[in-house]
């Protein structure tokens, strides 16, 4: 692997989502840009189970070959069962492998370089601010704006005091199996005991046949190790002892795991020729612990920020706080809220997830989706009580204004907002 030349415009650590969508976006630009990347492959290993929406990945032009659509949600605890179904889907399992290796085709036609199997070392600093990357075997490389997408390892932002390691957070173990026994058009959610504790299972079709089952893991909330709750769930899965679902063969063809946070983003995602994107940012979702569609869409804003910094040569941590403000007006309140309520739901047992798959089967199909990407409002949540208003004894109607009353006031103390 040829090492890159010593100067660029922009670097950008990491070969995710985040990353690919910033150096494709700078460099579209104009920007002479280099991303290193410590995996031999973009792609490999796989540290997601690429659950997504398809608005989203339509609207952010990802083609439809990586995109295996859904028609049918289910929602299972130990004793209870919400299932919805959908004529035109509204979601999608992604090929991950696929889409980055797209997203890095496109950063590579717009002109940027990518060096796989190369390792950032550290942030350079000159007079107390970055201004390049040591990179593999001591070489150094330079340029007045860093992107720091290094996942969960958060390097760049490490370095720079912009963030510490995380005290919460999510890990996950998947299988990749083949198998003729689960629908390829549903997806399955598991929560409670089906699962593991402070956490959720998945089964997620992807085509061809293949279909991803993982568990989903809050640490500390739980020392349950997740590879340990996803062998209960391969057997349980295996001999059918989890309502409607048994898949007689699970024998895998990939195994991954992953990490991603289970914390509100950075109180900062920018200094002095420092952007920070994707998982080192904490933007993502932490209700699914979802981040793909953010990683890409924010990815570019940063990739855009760029431009505009070298455009008006500056490089200084005012200049770059647009960045701040231009991702927490789109998602702010989504991701505060999601990890609000991420921590509420970590502690429900079994009688908990029964009690809430229960009135959840009653609400429409159509308000799935805003729920689980986090969109909710007060009028949405109203107008699904109030469709489903004749499921409900007249006391089981006013238990549940009650809690949406709660709702409303416990959200408004925590998160800070009322509407």
């Amino acid at each position: 692997m040829t090492p890159p030349p010593n100067k660029y415009d922009v670097l950008v650590a990491g070969g995710g989502p985040a990353g690919l969508s910033a150096a494709y976006a700078a460099a579209l630009g104009g920007l002479r840009v280099a991303l290193c990347e410590r995996s031999k492959e973009i792609g490999y290993p796989i540290h997601t189970s690429g659950g997504s929406w398809l608005p989203e990945m339509r609207r952010l032009d990802i083609p439809e070959r990586f995109l295996h659509p859904i028609h049918i949600g289910r929602f299972l605890s130990p004793a209870a069962e919400a299932t919805f179904t959908y004529g035109d889907p509204v979601s999608c399992v992604l090929d991950v492998r696929g889409l980055y290796q797209y997203l890095a085709r496109l950063a590579i036609k717009a002109g940027a370089e990518i060096f796989p199997a190369t390792r950032v070392e550290r942030v350079i600093v000159e007079n107390g601010k970055p201004s390049g990357l040591q990179i593999t075997r001591g070489q150094k490389v330079l340029a007045p704006l860093l992107i720091d997408a290094t996942g969960m390892a958060g390097l760049l932002a490490k370095q720079m005091g912009l963030r510490e390691n995380p005290r919460r957070y999510g890990v996950g173990a998947e299988c990749d199996i083949v198998t003729n026994d689960w629908p390829a058009d549903t997806v399955a959610l598991l929560f409670g005991g089906l699962a593991g504790p402070a956490g959720y299972g998945w089964i997620f079709p992807h085509g061809e046949d293949r279909v991803r089952i993982g568990v989903g893991l809050i640490q500390p909330d739980t020392r349950t190790a997740p590879e340990q709750a996803l062998q209960a769930l391969l057997a349980n899965v295996r001999r059918g002892a989890i309502h409607g679902v048994h898949v007689k063969s699970v024998s895998a063809l990939e195994y991954h795991t992953g990490t991603v946070p289970a914390t509100p983003p950075l109180q900062r995602t920018s200094a002095h020729g420092l952007l920070v994107v994707g998982d080192a940012a904490g933007l993502i979702s932490t209700l699914l612990g979802e981040g793909i569609r953010f990683a890409i869409e924010l990815g570019r804003l940063a990739g855009e920020m760029a431009v505009e910094a070298h455009r008006a040569n500056r490089f200084d941590s005012r200049f770059l706080a647009r960045y701040d403000k231009a991702w927490q007006a789109r998602y702010g309140r989504l991701f505060k809220q999601a990890a609000f309520i991420n921590r509420h739901i970590a502690d429900y047992d079994d009688h908990a997830w029964n009690e809430k798959i229960k009135a959840l089967s009653h609400f429409p199909a159509h308000a799935i989706p805003p729920l689980l990407k986090g969109e909710w409002s007060n009028k949405v949540l109203l107008k699904a009580l109030w469709q489903q208003r004749h499921h409900f004894k007249k006391s089981k109607l006013r238990k549940l204004a009650g809690a949406f009353a709660a709702h409303l006031l416990v959200g408004a103390k925590n998160s800070g907002e009322t509407s």
